[in-house]
């Protein structure tokens, strides 16, 4: 029988999972308050065995970049709490996922399934029938602007749809079967869906790494989790080297991807003028300069560099790419040890990575509340779907 701090932490947990319908149709904002709420309710306030180092990394790299406030052009303590409050909450709901026992594990793993699924079915009704969900919460918005909504709700269906196809493996066979067709055709239909063409790219990037990670469970998470550490500490000097060649290539590619090419050069260059300590937390606002593609002028940098490696550098310089490659290669091995040989969820945790760093390097800003829940949630996504008995 369950005792009353695991069935805290596995309604905590399973209640995430089954308000990712709602969040994620929604376009995912939800999820950082969601992650703060169930973090707090769900964590195991006990004192741990041993010391807990992987959230004490993550915890470090996002004490650097709130401090970071102190030499940023436009500072906004707001953001600093922000990032504190969802690197210890994210780690709190993790602590809650891998504390649950084999008893308590089933209804949280049915919750995530159950969530995946409906996320699958609205997100289809949307694309089938002109984002009615979408277009009821914002009457009049232009389409261009309200497709992001759903289009934010397929990347989290690829992130957790991985995670659902892992622990389906614990269903009977005819079952497993069935769902896992269906949710792998929702995702290979829904991700051309909603006019973001790096959803595609992501969910073949993902079920390439599934099937690494199915065929080498131990060296997968790991081997992804050093090649995202390795890109976050080389990215702005391999854009430096390759400024000419990635100028030239912008002009062939469409126009949003040319404009990135230009955006992270752009923040290359000014990486290179301040490389120890960067410009501070939420600099990549206040680059005023324009920039122009053919005849298409842009904003040099516009927010943020749409590009997590990027912007640590840019923002948090030498010292911040080193604690936060730490914390993602950390990641992988730590998910690797959780793991063992249990192909499933080796899987689920190399899709994960490698749909997470794919997103988090073409598209996102480093500091979105929503996108910076997502990696804590896959985490205890890739937990649920561990057997009950090693394979």
């Amino acid at each position: 029988m369950s005792t009353p701090p695991a069935r805290r932490q596995q309604r905590a947990v399973a209640a995430l999972f089954l308000m990712v319908p709602a969040a994620g149709v929604a376009g995912g904002l939800a999820l950082a308050p969601l992650l703060a709420l169930f973090g707090a309710v769900g964590a195991p306030w006990t004192k741990p065995r041993k010391l807990p180092w992987l959230p004490l990394i993550v915890l470090a790299a996002a004490s650097w970049a709130a401090l970071s406030i102190l030499w940023s052009p436009a500072p906004r303590p707001e953001q600093a709490l922000k990032i504190l409050a969802i690197a210890a909450a994210g780690s709190a709901f993790v602590a809650g996922a891998a504390g649950l026992g084999a008893s308590a594990r089933p209804m949280a793993r049915a919750a995530l399934v159950a969530g995946v699924l409906v996320l699958a079915l609205l997100l289809g009704i949307e694309a089938l029938f002109d984002m009615p969900l979408t277009r009821t919460a914002q009457p009049g918005a232009p389409t261009g602007l309200i497709e992001r909504n759903p289009g934010r709700g397929v990347l989290l269906l690829e992130l957790f749809g991985f995670a659902a196809l892992a622990a389906l493996r614990n269903y009977p066979r005819g079952l497993r079967w069935g769902l896992g067709l269906a949710l792998l055709a929702a995702m290979a239909v829904l991700s051309r869906q909603f006019a973001m063409d790096a959803n595609a790219a992501a969910a073949e990037l993902g079920l390439a790494a599934f099937a690494l990670g199915y065929a080498a469970p131990r060296l997968a998470p790991r081997l992804i989790g050093f090649a995202l550490a390795g890109w976050m500490l080389a990215a702005p000097w391999a854009l430096l080297a390759l400024t000419q060649f990635t100028e030239a290539l912008a002009l062939r590619l469409p126009a949003s991807w040319g404009m990135r090419v230009h955006i992270w050069n752009y923040a290359a260059a000014r990486i290179a003028e301040k490389p120890l300590f960067g410009w501070g937390l939420d600099a990549s606002r206040t680059f005023g300069a324009e920039q122009r593609l053919g005849d298409l002028r842009f904003p040099a940098i516009p927010l943020h560099p749409h590009n997590f490696s990027v912007q640590i550098w840019l923002e948090t310089g030498a010292v911040g790419a080193l604690v936060f490659a730490a914390a993602i290669a950390a990641a992988g091995m730590a998910a690797a040890r959780a793991i063992g040989a249990q192909r499933a969820p080796a899987a689920a945790a190399a899709a994960s990575f490698a749909i997470i760093g794919f997103a988090w390097n073409v598209s996102y800003g480093a500091w979105q509340e929503w996108f910076m829940a997502t990696p804590f949630i896959a985490a205890a996504a890739m937990l649920l779907a561990r057997r009950e008995a090693p394979q």
